[in-house]
C-alpha cells in the first residue's frame, strides 16, 4: 500500500515539475521580454508592427472638383489624438479641396454603401469623423440609416456642367453617380527570378478605372469618326472602332477618354467636348 501511495506522489510531483519547466520555457520572462526586440516577436507571430505606424486608410474625394484626389484618414485625424469629440464637417472638408458650390454630394462606403445628399440637406452638423477603415458619416439632423460607416469615396457633383458629349452638358460628378463601369488598363507582365530557388515567377499587373461607358453616352451608332476636345483646345479623331470599349474617368485629377486595349498616348486627359460625326 504504502508504495502505491509513494509510486502516486512521485508521479504527481513529476508532473509539477514537468509542466513548471514547460512553463519556463514556453513563457517568456521579464528579462526575455526585454532583450527581445519588436521584429523579433511581431514576425513570429504574424502580426503588424503598430509603432509610429498611423492608419493609412485612403479616402478619395472624386466628382466635380478642382482636382480629384484622396487624403489619408491618419492626416485628418491623428491617431494619437487625445482630443474627445474629433470630427469634421462635411463643407469644411470639401473647401479644404476646394469645392465651395455644389449640387449633391454622395458618400460611398468599402461595402457598397451608398448615402446622396442635396446641397441644402448638407449644414456644420454633417460630419466625419475617425473608422477603422476610412470614415463615418453622422448628422444629427439625419435619420441613423444614413450615418455611413467605412466612407472611402466622396463624389461631388457641381453646379456646373463643363463637359459636353454630343451637344449634352454633364459632368464628371452626373456621370461617376449615374450607370458606370470598372475596367482594366495599362497592364503587363512582371517577370521575376527568385533568389529563392532561382525559378522565374510571372504576375499580370493592370490599373483599375472606373468611369462611364461611351458608348451608353453618346446615343449613336451610326458613327464613323469621334471627335475630342482637351482642356487646352486641341482636338483628336478616333475611328469608331477604336473607341468601341471607352470609358469617361478620372485620370491625374480630370474627366478623360480611356481606351482600356490601348496605351495611355492613345487617351485624352481634361475632357471638355466629344462629338461624333
Amino acid at each position: 500500500m504504502k508504495r502505491t501511495v509513494l509510486i502516486l506522489l512521485a508521479a504527481v510531483f513529476g508532473l509539477i515539475a514537468g509542466v513548471s519547466a514547460t512553463s519556463w520555457r514556453a513563457f517568456p520572462t521579464d528579462d526575455m521580454i526585454a532583450r527581445a526586440t519588436c521584429a523579433e516577436c511581431h514576425d513570429v507571430h504574424g502580426a503588424i508592427e503598430w509603432e509610429d505606424a498611423p492608419f493609412q486608410s485612403q479616402v478619395w474625394v472624386l466628382g466635380d472638383v478642382p482636382k480629384a484626389t484622396y487624403f489619408i484618414v491618419n492626416d485628418l485625424f491623428p491617431y494619437r489624438q487625445d482630443e474627445i469629440g474629433t470630427a469634421i464637417s462635411l463643407p469644411d472638408l470639401l473647401a479644404r479641396y476646394g469645392v465651395e458650390d455644389f449640387a449633391r454630394v454622395a458618400l460611398e462606403s468599402l461595402d457598397g454603401g451608398i448615402v446622396t445628399l442635396d446641397r441644402e440637406y448638407v449644414t456644420e452638423h454633417a460630419r466625419l469623423v475617425p473608422y477603422l477603415e476610412g470614415l463615418r458619416f453622422q448628422d444629427e439632423n439625419q435619420h441613423v440609416s444614413t450615418w455611413l460607416k467605412g466612407v472611402r469615396w466622396i463624389v461631388v457633383v457641381g453646379d456646373e456642367t463643363p463637359l459636353e458629349i454630343n451637344g449634352v452638358a454633364t459632368s464628371m460628378g452626373r456621370l461617376l453617380l449615374g450607370d458606370r463601369t470598372t475596367v482594366t488598363a495599362e497592364g503587363g507582365d512582371a517577370l521575376f527570378v527568385s533568389e529563392l530557388d532561382g525559378k522565374t515567377y510571372r504576375g499580370d499587373y493592370a490599373h483599375l478605372y472606373t468611369g462611364a461607358r461611351l458608348e451608353r453616352l453618346l446615343g449613336d451608332k451610326t458613327y464613323t469618326t469621334l471627335e475630342v476636345t482637351d482642356a487646352s483646345g486641341e482636338v483628336r479623331e478616333y475611328p469608331a472602332e477604336q473607341v468601341a470599349d471607352a470609358i469617361i474617368a478620372t485620370v491625374d485629377g480630370r474627366p478623360s477618354l480611356v481606351l482600356p486595349s490601348a496605351s495611355r498616348r492613345e487617351w485624352v486627359i481634361d475632357v471638355v467636348r466629344i462629338a461624333t460625326r
